[in-house]
């Protein structure tokens, strides 16, 4: 099974971040980029990669421990950008503002599930994926991509609120990833 732990944006918010990309997918019209449906949207915390399904035994009380650890976590939508630069445009995300609170439980985390034999040796920033541009996209898509990120700096999408961590299973297909959550563990610290 492919895993990774997540967080949830509300219904509301991800009416909005929908509503964005829309218009992003509309300006930026003709280009090959992979758009994330809207049903995907999510903060990634940590991918765990190919795991047994036996394993999640062992996932499931990390993730329950983790979370009683935290409180619920409000966040703010940032502005837009592209990994793993905006000269060479992969992937286009939607960013969150820096969070220490969401950088603790991201920490935590990686601790929890490195003690259990997961790693990830990435460095977490916070972020929504909207869409990845084609490997082989010609220089003046990427001048493009780059202008309407560039306009996008500013934006203001709102706040919302973790209240959960998830554990999803993703099953890639060939019109796109589909995620099921496997368990929900609820950030609910009673001494905080």
């Amino acid at each position: 099974m492919r895993l990774f732990v997540a967080c949830d944006f509300s219904p509301e918010t991800l009416a909005k971040v929908s509503a964005l990309a829309q218009e992003l997918r509309a300006s930026l019209s003709g280009l090959p980029v992979r758009w994330v449906s809207p049903s995907s949207y999510h903060l990634t915390l940590q991918f765990l990669g190919e795991i047994a399904a036996g394993k999640i035994k062992f996932i499931e009380p990390a993730l329950h421990d983790i979370a009683a650890q935290h409180n619920r976590i409000p966040v703010e939508f940032d502005n837009l950008g592209c990994f793993p630069s905006l000269k060479q445009p992969q992937v286009i995300w939607l960013g969150l503002r820096p969070n220490p609170r969401l950088n603790r439980l991201a920490q935590d985390l990686r601790e929890a599930l490195g003690e259990l034999g997961f790693t990830d040796d990435s460095r977490f920033k916070a972020h929504l994926t909207l869409g990845r541009l084609d490997k082989y996209a010609a220089e003046e898509h990427k001048t493009r991509l780059r202008a309407q990120v560039e306009a996008g700096k500013d934006l203001k999408i709102g706040a919302d609120e973790f209240s959960e961590i998830v554990l999803y299973r993703s099953v890639l297909k060939p019109g796109g990833p589909v995620y099921t959550a496997l368990y929900h563990a609820r950030l609910e610290n009673m001494l905080n």
